[in-house]
């Protein structure tokens, strides 16, 4: 009895010893386990946060979870695995296991349909709210190409309104971000509507799922109202992250000009690479090339994508030296391209009829450790085929490492046509029809070859398999910006 009471003695002063951590170590030690490179080194990291007791530091999320997706794109399963065990008897946290489900081994497509059905078959068990909302978020994750992990998110769905947690904000924002990932946009809308309290995340999670799935004037639509709610319901940087693109997408310059002049009211960093990439590319596509070249001086830190936006911008604009120059100073300063820059810096070239200084940055993206792919073989292609080098174009598609795709032989099939190729022009429609069957401005430049060549009959027959085919060509439009908008 001495000898316990000793024992307990000493494990109360060496509990009052034992300084209380503070969140803020707890979080210092999460941004390492998520930044840190080396796995040994991350391993070592996640061992003296678990024995030091600092997981528990932060009520919300637990920081051995905040480990899991960083081990698990290293390859450590079996470790990442273990960071989610508990004491038996204590029950897991949803956080972790919904991240140990996450990971790069995409062939394991069974994962959220395991998990929905071991939601569904829980007997006597109540379903917990967080695990509702981590299964969708991992049904999300898993892709628009899973159609297991659709049916999945739709099967938790069913079993979160039988459940009541439908209303719930939580499970709505991430039950709009699903169905915005798989192209249901009116599920997600559905979904947003009904639910009882939206916060600014469910806000964000329409707004970019409208922008993500090209509906841009709804986008701004919602933005507008969203604006109108006041003090209630603030939009943030990720709303204006999220609405960009729209507004460069539909050329809302109004509401591109309120987004930047509401983040410096509200002291956002506009020098932040994906606000300031984003407000390049509205002002971009507003006609503002000076307003975008603005923005870009003055960011203090251009990382990479704020490069990559810039150069995209001359090259739209048709100023091919300025964004090769750009190029160049963006790997003076050290900026490491990435395959989108290259895409970016090949297109302005195109555009610009820099058919030799294309070649030479598409010979130097092995230098940068770029794999080539399908458009940028298609950028090249693009801008022989415009400068009249249909001989090198076609060279070029033939000396592909791999198959040709829809992009190289469109940007071939529109060189043809610009230079009255018809037999070239045949061979590579031949192969878009294959490829490309529901795209009718395929059919429509063939047919309008054939029409210019007087071959009637021909021009008819591809009209024919054109409405055989259901390939219908959407109707042009305009839009006009003033006091009221109006659409042509």
């Amino acid at each position: 009895m001495q000898m316990q009471r000793r024992y307990s003695t000493t494990m109360v002063v060496a509990c009052k010893r034992r300084p209380r951590p503070r969140p803020s170590d707890s979080y210092d030690h999460v941004s390492l386990l998520q930044s840190h490179p080396d796995a040994r080194r991350l391993a070592q990291i996640h061992s003296h946060v678990v024995t030091s007791g600092l997981e528990r530091a932060a009520s919300w999320p637990p920081a051995s979870s905040r480990a899991t997706p960083r081990w698990a794109a290293l390859a450590w399963r079996s470790r990442a695995r273990c960071s989610t065990a508990r004491p038996t008897g204590t029950p897991s946290s949803g956080t972790s296991c919904s991240r140990a489900t996450r990971g790069p081994d995409r062939h394991t497509r069974d994962r959220p349909s395991r998990w929905s059905r071991a939601c569904a078959r829980a007997p006597g068990r109540p379903r917990p709210l967080g695990t509702c909302t981590f299964v969708v978020k991992a049904c999300a994750a898993a892709g628009d190409d899973d159609d297991d992990a659709g049916r999945a998110g739709r099967a938790v769905h069913a079993l979160a309104v039988g459940a009541g947690f439908d209303l719930d904000a939580f499970v709505a924002n991430a039950l709009v971000a699903f169905y915005a990932r798989l192209g249901d946009v009116a599920a997600a809308r559905k979904v947003f509507d009904v639910a009882a309290a939206k916060d600014v995340v469910s806000w964000n999670s329409m707004i970019a799922g409208y922008a993500q799935n090209g509906r841009s004037d709804e986008a701004v639509a919602l933005l507008r109202s969203m604006a109108r709610r006041g003090a209630t319901c603030r939009p943030d940087l990720v709303t204006l992250v999220a609405v960009l693109p729209a507004c460069a997408a539909s050329a809302a310059v109004r509401e591109g000009l309120w987004a930047h002049s509401y983040a410096v009211k509200n002291a956002f960093r506009v020098d932040d690479g994906a606000l300031a990439s984003g407000l390049i590319a509205m002002y971009a596509a507003c006609g503002r090339l000076d307003t975008a070249r603005a923005v870009f001086d003055r960011a203090p830190c251009r990382s990479q994508a704020v490069y990559s936006s810039m150069i995209q911008a001359y090259g739209s604009h048709g100023h091919g030296v300025e964004a090769l120059d750009l190029f160049h100073l963006m790997l003076a300063n050290g900026v490491t391209p990435d395959g989108v820059c290259f895409v970016s810096v090949l297109s302005a070239c195109a555009h610009g009829g820099l058919v030799d200084d294309g070649l030479r940055v598409f010979d130097t993206m092995g230098d940068h450790g770029v794999e080539k792919r399908q458009v940028h073989y298609a950028c090249v292609v693009d801008q022989l085929g415009r400068a009249g080098q249909l001989t090198q174009a076609l060279g070029v598609v033939e000396s592909m490492p791999f198959q040709p795709g829809k992009d190289v032989w469109g940007a071939l099939l529109g060189a043809c046509r610009l230079h009255d190729d018809m037999e070239l022009a045949e061979r590579a429609a031949e192969r878009l029809l294959v490829l490309d069957p529901g795209n009718a401005g395929r059919y429509a430049a063939l047919a309008q070859m054939y029409d210019d060549a007087g071959r009637w009959d021909d021009a008819s027959r591809v009209r024919r398999l054109m409405r055989d085919r259901g390939a219908n060509k959407p109707l042009a439009s305009s839009i006009v910006e003033g006091h009221m908008d109006a659409v042509f």
